[in-house]
């Protein structure tokens, strides 16, 4: 037998369950049926509760709910209740049989009571319990489709047991919301508007709903404030403050509690009031309020009113069969307007996705284009063939890059503010690329509205940071971080010179792009272009009185050197180098051409890292590792026990993902006299492995296993992203 109601929690996850598919299909029934049982005798206060289907010719039992107040304390009772109940949803009945058969039949619905003309209907009804009244309505859309029958309400809750006349409206507006959700499960052809949608999500959420513009009244400067590109991202439009800091908003599904929450740390306000609307009313207030925007031709800065979607889907017209009033030549030039308004889309969308890259890439028979969300690519596009050339010369053209030059590797930088009127103001680091079906072309997107994280955010072990603070601290010697790209390496960086930024510090950086703007801080862009490079910027700094100097990274011989002399004249040094682990970087330097005994003296510390998704702290499953799991934590932190894994069906949090967020892990190599020993020596790597981890270095599979041991992240990310350790 079915529960009696859900718990507050479970019936948030059905519903969102639902509302995170673009269309419910029939697997998702039997969570709307509960939903609506759950309502209905949350707000009826009924003792038994029937929600019929109609099934071809017949009716079924879809769900059976009597009160405990029908059995008390008579176990026997309960046990017969919940027999009866297990037969009647194994049930069928003809069409037409009972008050059921007769409201489905005639789409109205009945209300009987004890005192009433139909007394005698109600005595003959076999309950196995008395009947003082009953209510019965229809689910019904263009067509009635089941029905909903009550009985008898709780005597705690008034009226001796007895249904009124102000209860049935209750009842039939509870079967309306329903039935239009049931009905687009049953007949994928049943359209389901977003005003229905919208419908169902606020009754069943006990939150407002709006359906008009003209019914809000929207401070203007407060959407202003906020921006198009917040609110586009997070789905959320703020209608009005409700205090200093507070703000009533209008949400599509109000139990997306991971867009809340970047919602109010983008704005840097507190949601204080939900209320519900459809998707298609948010996205008209964002039209009427960023119209100035939306206005425009396609010329640089100007805008079009269609989003990426509108774009591809006229762009593939043109180049289908049957062709449509846009010829595909048209589509051929970077300067057509669709092509402007696709490259603009395909950036701002992914901004407002929340992507770290754009991925543009060409393959045999069409353009893919794909995002990386939370360190995975995800496919967003697929145009067709001939679009490839003019979106990549658009793209070339925004970063001024040679347009002619097709054979060779570029990169540039897109400076986006120049290129859009909206709130969006970022940078992308460009690199293009020669691959078989033509040019291929990744955008790294910078945000320079973030803000740098504390260290404690980012990951670090007790161990770990107290070891990186005194590094930070010092007051000369070179710090390097290395590893691949998008393991976090920058942000790092940042937030160390956060920490060692005050008055009495001159801290200077050379940097190719400057991906966050500090206060306090000199920071220089590289322009290779007129000559100005990292090793240029290095011996300029060196006659400006550095304190602290950041180069953004180590790539050739002569910056290396530049960086090793600022390093052993008194100045602290950071930057960053593309290798697997922290001692390989000796054997990189050792490559590059420089000294050994100038890399031992110089060098502070080592940090390599990455990143790993985190596992949702709501949904994640314990569980006991067992059989190679159980031995590679042992081996690396000498402890085995419970652990956590990510739920396959997520939750609200997480939006059904399992993972939310990433966090970084470390391996500090830090300088001593036996490293130094052995670089001077130019001993093996491995070795130098062997002895940083004698003098306390924990490696990148151990600080993993660790972030595993503590719930942070689970084994199989973990596993993907660090391989175990092969030095015992």
């Amino acid at each position: 037998m079915p529960s009696s109601t859900l718990s507050g929690q479970l019936r948030r996850s059905l519903l969102l369950k639902i509302l995170s598919k673009p269309a419910p299909s029939r697997e998702d029934l039997s969570s709307v049926i509960e939903l609506t049982a759950t309502k209905v005798v949350e707000q009826l206060q009924c003792q038994s509760m029937t929600f019929y289907l109609v099934e071809g010719e017949q009716i079924s039992f879809r769900h059976v709910y009597y009160s405990p107040t029908l059995w008390g304390n008579d176990k026997a009772k309960e046990a017969q209740f919940k027999q009866t109940a297990e037969k009647l949803l194994q049930m069928k009945l003809a069409k037409g049989t009972g008050n059921v058969g007769k409201v489905i039949e005639t789409g109205q619905p009945l209300f009987f009571t004890s005192k009433g003309p139909d007394a005698a209907t109600l005595k003959n009804m076999n309950t196995g319990f008395e009947v003082h009244s009953m209510l019965t309505v229809p689910l019904k859309t263009n067509i009635v489709i089941g029905a909903i029958q009550l009985l008898n309400k709780e005597i705690h809750a008034g009226t001796s047991g007895q249904f009124e006349q102000k209860d049935l409206p209750i009842l039939q507006e509870l079967a309306e919301y329903s039935a239009t959700l049931i009905q687009r499960m049953l007949d994928p052809k049943f359209q389901l508007s977003a005003e229905d949608t919208a419908k169902f999500v606020a009754k069943f959420t006990d939150l407002p709903l709006v359906t008009k513009i003209e019914d809000l009244d929207v401070d203007e400067k407060l959407v202003e404030v906020t921006g198009d590109a917040i609110i586009r991202r997070e789905g959320i439009f703020p209608v009005k403050k409700t205090g200093t800091n507070t703000v009533s908003v209008l949400m599509a599904n109000p139990l997306d509690y991971a867009k809340r929450e970047a919602f109010q740390q983008a704005s840097e306000m507190t949601i204080d009031e939900v209320r519900v609307a459809p998707a298609t009313l948010i996205e008209q207030l964002v039209k009427k309020y960023f119209k100035e925007q939306a206005k425009g031709g396609p010329a640089v800065g100007g805008e079009g009113d269609a989003d990426i979607t509108e774009v591809a889907e006229l762009i593939g017209t043109a180049y289908s069969p049957t062709g449509g009033e846009m010829k595909a030549e048209e589509l051929e030039s970077e300067d057509s307007a669709p092509i402007i308004q696709l490259a603009n889309r395909v950036i701002e969308d992914a901004y407002i996705s929340g992507a770290s890259d754009i991925h543009v890439e060409p393959l045999e028979k069409e353009l893919l284009i794909r995002y990386r969300i939370d360190g995975l690519c995800q496919e967003k596009l697929r145009l067709p063939r001939q679009v490839t050339n003019a979106l990549v010369t658009r793209l070339k053209i925004m970063c001024n890059l040679d347009i002619a030059e097709r054979r060779l590797p570029q990169d540039g930088r897109i400076v986006f503010k120049k290129f859009t009127k909206k709130n969006i103001d970022i940078d992308l680091r460009v690199a293009t690329g020669p691959m078989n079906f033509g040019e291929k072309v990744v955008m790294r997107i910078l945000d320079k509205q973030k803000s740098t994280l504390p260290l404690t955010a980012l990951g670090f072990s007790e161990e770990n940071i107290g070891k990186y603070r005194e590094c930070i601290r010092q007051p000369y010697g070179m710090i390097l971080h290395c590893g691949p790209t998008g393991s976090g390496k920058s942000m790092t960086l940042y937030s160390a010179l956060s920490e060692v930024n005050t008055p009495d510090v001159n801290i200077q950086t050379a940097e190719d792009p400057i991906e966050y703007t500090l206060v306090g801080i000199n920071q220089m862009q590289m322009n290779r272009q007129i000559g100005l490079t990292f090793a240029r910027a290095l011996r300029c700094y060196l006659r400006m009185d550095p304190d602290v100097i950041l180069v953004g990274e180590i790539r050739d011989q002569e910056t290396a050197e530049i960086a090793i002399e600022a390093a052993l004249t008194g100045h602290l040094l950071l930057s960053t180098l593309h290798t697997n682990d922290a001692p390989s970087t000796i054997a990189r330097f050792s490559e590059m051409g420089v000294e050994v005994f100038n890399i031992s003296a110089s060098l502070v510390c080592v940090c390599a890292q990455r990143l790993l998704r985190r596992v949702c702290k709501n949904c994640k499953q314990p569980y006991e590792p067992k059989d190679r799991e159980k031995e590679l934590l042992e081996k690396a932190l000498g402890w085995s026990g419970q652990v956590f894994r990510a739920n396959p069906h997520g939750c609200h949090l997480c939006g059904g993902n399992g993972y939310k967020g990433r966090v970084g892990i470390h391996e500090l190599m830090i300088n001593n006299e036996e490293l130094t020993e052995a670089i001077n020596k130019e001993v093996e790597t491995a070795e130098l492995k062997r002895i940083a981890m004698r003098s306390g270095m924990k490696t990148l599979h151990q600080d993993s296993m660790l972030k595993v041991k503590v719930g942070l992240t689970t084994m199989e990310d973990a596993l993907a992203n660090v391989p175990p350790d092969l030095i015992a």
